[in-house]
């Protein structure tokens, strides 16, 4: 029989903030750490894996695999971007250290897929670029919006079909080490299709890994296959970050609610993710709007929450925590939510 589960699901992303934390995370209410494989260096996972148990051993620890998802590489120190100043993007199959003379991007094709005028967006469209040039050294880009970029930012084209693999080597050879880790989930980044979802857990079960597999929905394609993309997941990520660049910013409330009733006509839980308390990575207190929009969230029938730069980087991740926890006590308190049958107290 399913098991009903009574409590709100908190997922915090392990980072430089956290990983001193853990146990005052847990007490706070968090329920799983999310591991990003974009930030884990190779021979790492094992290890934080062993420091998360080493505090809990009931606590759930899932692997964010990249999948299609688009990011620069490495930067020497974050590059402060002006609108009217220039940057090259550098089409790579590897990594180098990037500057403001240049920064790679994990895609070797992607000069020959868009031309001069295309839109392209850094940091879930913080940053806005249009491309002016391209040439053998590089995607000549005119900054149109302006901002930080840091280390790893990702990378958006929008109406651009990149026909990438669900896939990549390093998305292969993370499953290994994460099989030897010992996780509990599978978070799958820019899923698209339910072949996508099949391709993961065959090359998952390769390497001895058989675990609930969160599909996080981000694209548009995605949206127009939800309904088979919630049959044959565990679970359901709503993506916002990624997702808000890809939709009208009008329409994305209304993309949350359809991608949320599919979940739940699939009887699968449902994630919500994307500044959920964002304004906490530099604030004590958070925006009246954003603790309106966590009640929405329970009330519509969102099964928990997904924080990723609140915790991994923020000043205080036990406070954004705190806040969840409390407001989701609140609701519970006034209104009886109920939740769908789902794995993450089972695992």
């Amino acid at each position: 029989m399913p098991v009903k589960n009574s409590a709100l699901q908190i997922h915090a992303t392990i980072g430089p903030a956290s990983k001193d934390a853990l146990k005052e995370l847990i007490s706070a209410g968090v329920t799983a750490f999310r591991l990003n494989m974009s930030y884990v260096a190779p021979g790492e996972m094992a290890e934080v894996v062993k420091t998360i148990r080493s505090v809990s051993s009931s606590v759930k620890i899932g692997a964010d695999i990249k999948g299609r998802k688009l990011r620069v590489g490495p930067i020497d120190a974050p590059i402060s971007l002006s609108a009217g100043e220039h940057i090259t993007l550098i089409p790579s199959a590897g990594e180098f250290m990037g500057s403001r003379a240049g920064v790679c991007v994990n895609y070797p094709q992607m000069a020959s897929l868009i031309t001069a005028g295309s839109q392209i967006l850094l940091d879930d469209g913080t940053i806005s670029l249009a491309v002016s040039d391209i040439t053998s050294n590089g995607i000549v880009c005119t900054v149109i919006k302006g901002g930080k970029l840091t280390s790893r930012a990702g990378v958006n084209v929008p109406g651009i079909a990149l026909n990438l693999p669900p896939l990549t080597d390093k998305d292969r050879a993370d499953l290994s080490e994460i099989a030897d880790s010992g996780v509990d989930m599978l978070y799958f980044s820019y899923v698209e299709t339910k072949e996508d979802i099949a391709a993961l857990r065959e090359a998952a079960s390769a390497v001895g890994l058989n675990v609930p597999i969160v599909s996080k929905v981000e694209t548009v394609y995605a949206v127009k296959n939800i309904s088979e993309i919630c049959l044959h997941s565990d679970a359901i990520c709503i993506a916002r970050g990624d997702l808000g660049v890809e939709v009208p910013h009008a329409t994305l409330p209304f993309v949350v609610r359809e991608i949320t009733a599919a979940a739940k006509s699939a009887g699968k839980p449902v994630l919500l993710a994307g500044e959920v308390m964002y304004s906490l990575v530099t604030r004590e207190v958070p925006f009246r709007a954003e603790l309106t929009d966590v009640v929405t969230a329970i009330e519509s029938g969102i099964d928990g929450f997904i924080l990723s730069d609140e915790t991994a980087i923020g000043i205080n991740p036990v406070t954004a925590i705190n806040y969840i926890t409390a407001i989701a006590k609140e609701v519970h308190n006034r209104k009886d939510v109920l939740r769908q049958p789902q794995f993450f107290s089972q695992t």
